[in-house]
């Protein structure tokens, strides 16, 4: 039986896509300051929702092209 190929950088990449995803779907804002969060210098609402499904999407297409 063939054994399946495995990118493991790929897989990080997508693991993180999904985590950053994660916070901004449950978090409901996304921050984008460079050291900490400040108030003020996020976005919130259904913006940060459409921005991490689209994190969680990416990341899982990175774990899907990671086991080819």
């Amino acid at each position: 039986m063939r054994r399946q190929r495995f990118d493991g950088g790929l897989a990080i990449v997508g693991l993180v896509l999904i985590g950053i995803g994660s916070y901004a779907v449950f978090g409901g804002q996304i921050h984008f300051s460079p050291v900490a969060p400040r108030d003020g210098s996020g976005i919130g609402g259904p913006v940060a929702l459409v921005v991490g499904l689209a994190f969680i999407a990416g990341g899982l297409y990175f774990l899907w092209e990671s086991r080819r």
